[in-house]
């Protein structure tokens, strides 16, 4: 789900949490479309909108009056709103921020906390403890070079600055990027567990990932659904991320808050029993690597034997594998599709958290070193981790996991760049067979687009409309397949494999090769 929302959008820049954020004024300008009082000459009189904010009783329209005025007159200019002077606009921020922190409304507290540009409590204190723990920071949204990576301890003037220009000068997505850095600071202190096999935190897309999971829970716009994380308490922003992070199940609902005696909007976390398998178990990679080994060590083969029907015989194994463990009617009714219940958009769920998180199974960096010393380097939407990294790096340096998450990063949507680890997990399988070299460059996009047209082709076959096989326009991939499980008859591994299968035999050399 990537569609443009928007945080009061007639006062301040919009912000597109659920997609691409479009690139805005260092400036902040304001919208054509809200009625601003003009004077003889055309700009806007401000002795005018100052007379209009004192008669103004909403926080909310008082708050975008004032980010008006500051915008055009600064933050030290006298509005004189008591028919004296000593009322700068600084000073009346101030105090909305302070009737505005009584009611307890946290999108409004946020905003104005950005224009105010109050500090967040060991902002870089938070920074620096995340970099102690040896992982890497971005601030922004996809792709570079509107993602901003922080790899070095910054003052915190610098820092703010940074967050400010990755957020597009959007005060609100500024300060809320703040708040998760010393959130995220908060856990890995106290569960550095949740951060296993994380090397790169990408606050942008976890924050986009928030929005999304407001969105698909509460069945609503991206509108709405961004209004509701920028007015989510700091304890339920909290929770919000923690659940996140550990990869539980979780619900969110619609409520009420009592305020002053009357009830406003809101929303509440709840977690959820366990459904489906654990993360090893529903990955199907234990299994299916058990089975594959049972296979080799039966019959082991040589390069020759390989290319001429060993790679048919491992792709069988895989598919016995995974049928062992999921059980299919084998007649050719419509009970052959794959089945549907209630936990709908699951995996697709799963592979954007992982995804955004940049989580990955534990060891994959060390089976993507194996790899590269089979081929010439692997390519990732155009962009080649060279086979030469391996002689530079080692298997368990975190230089190389960083380096390998760069390219991986270069995939923008958190779903499409997991079924490229899922990919390259297929082919880190073959590191373990008796195979000197693969051929030149592996181009992983090449594979999971293969994968995704069996996947196509099949469920055309078995009767699927077009409906039920809508592709993700900006990837080309069948939602349905995002929203399979890694193992099965129906799973990613399942087509992944056949893929692999295929492109491998394509590029096999007819004799040995010489790596570089």
């Amino acid at each position: 789900m990537y569609i443009p929302s928007k945080l009061f959008q007639e006062s301040q820049p919009s912000v597109n949490l659920l997609g691409s954020m479009q690139k805005q004024d260092a400036k902040p300008s304001i919208p054509v479309e809200v009625n601003l009082p003009k004077d003889e000459a055309g700009n806007v009189d401000c002795k005018a909108l100052v007379d209009e904010l004192r008669e103004c009783h909403s926080l909310q329209d008082q708050a975008n009056y004032l980010y008006m005025l500051y915008t055009l007159k600064g933050p030290d200019w006298d509005t004189e709103i008591y028919g004296e002077p000593g009322s700068t606009v600084t000073d009346l921020l101030t105090e909305l921020y302070g009737k505005v922190g009584a009611t307890r409304q946290w999108a409004l507290i946020r905003y104005i906390s950005g224009i105010l540009k109050k500090k967040v409590e060991a902002l870089d204190e938070a920074c620096t403890s995340l970099l102690s723990h040896q992982k890497h920071l971005t601030v922004g949204l996809p792709p570079e070079p509107r993602e901003k990576t922080i790899s070095a301890p910054l003052p915190y003037e610098e820092l703010t600055h940074l967050i400010d220009e990755a957020s597009d000068k959007n005060m609100s997505v500024s300060i809320l990027t703040q708040e998760i850095m010393v959130y995220l600071a908060m856990y890995i202190r106290t569960q550095p567990s949740l951060f296993a096999e994380m090397f790169r935190l990408r606050i942008g897309l976890i924050i986009q990932v928030m929005a999304t999971e407001l969105a698909q829970s509460l069945s609503c716009s991206a509108e709405e659904a961004t209004e509701s994380l920028m007015n989510l308490s700091p304890s339920d922003m909290k929770n919000l991320l923690h659940h996140i992070l550990s990869g539980k199940e979780f619900g969110v609902e619609r409520s009420v808050r009592s305020l002053d005696s009357a009830l406003t909007p809101a929303v509440s976390i709840r977690e959820v029993g366990p459904v489906g398998a654990t993360k090893t178990e529903r990955a199907g990679i234990i299994r299916l690597k058990s089975e594959i080994k049972q296979q080799l060590d039966k019959r082991r083969q040589s390069v020759s034997e390989l290319k001429s029907g060993g790679l048919h015989s491992l792709e069988v194994s895989m598919e016995a594998s995974q049928l062992s463990g999921h059980s299919i009617p084998q007649s050719g009714t419509g009970e052959d599709r794959p089945f549907k219940d209630g936990r709908q958009g699951q995996w697709q769920r799963r592979r954007r958290l992982d995804g955004a998180l940049n989580r990955v199974p534990v060891g994959f960096y060390q089976k993507v070193w194996k790899i590269l010393q089979k081929c010439h380097g692997l390519s990732v939407e155009g962009f080649v981790l060279p086979s030469s990294t391996t002689k530079e790096m080692t298997p368990g340096e975190i230089k190389f996991a960083v380096h390998v998450e760069s390219v991986l990063n270069r995939v923008p949507q958190p779903e499409y760049r997991q079924l490229f680890v899922e990919a390259i997990l297929v082919l880190t399988m073959l590191a373990e067979v008796e195979v000197h070299c693969l051929g030149s460059i592996i181009a992983v996009e090449k594979i999971v687009h293969l994968a995704n047209d069996l996947f196509y082709e099949e469920q055309k076959a078995l009767g699927a409309d077009d409906n039920m096989l809508e592709k993700d326009p900006a990837t080309g991939i069948c939602t349905l397949l995002y929203d399979s499980a890694p193992s099965g008859r129906f799973g990613t591994m399942t087509y992944l494999s056949k893929a692999v299968v295929a492109y491998v035999q394509e590029f096999l050399p007819s004799s040995g090769c010489t790596m570089q």
